[in-house]
């Protein structure tokens, strides 16, 4: 099962199982598109 954290500045945000879905497909759809994409662990960082 994947699991989808959000933290800004450090607090854990809540996800509903929705929002999680949402992100999940949509980074994936994403990155997977990308040269030198692999099945893992995916991990982004933004600052703002």
């Amino acid at each position: 099962m994947s699991k989808v954290e959000v933290s800004i500045n450090g607090k854990d945000i809540d996800l509903n199982p929705f929002v999680e879905e949402f992100i999940k497909n949509t980074v994936k759809g994403m990155v997977s598109t990308l040269r030198g994409y692999e099945k893992g662990k995916i991990k982004i960082e933004i600052e703002d």
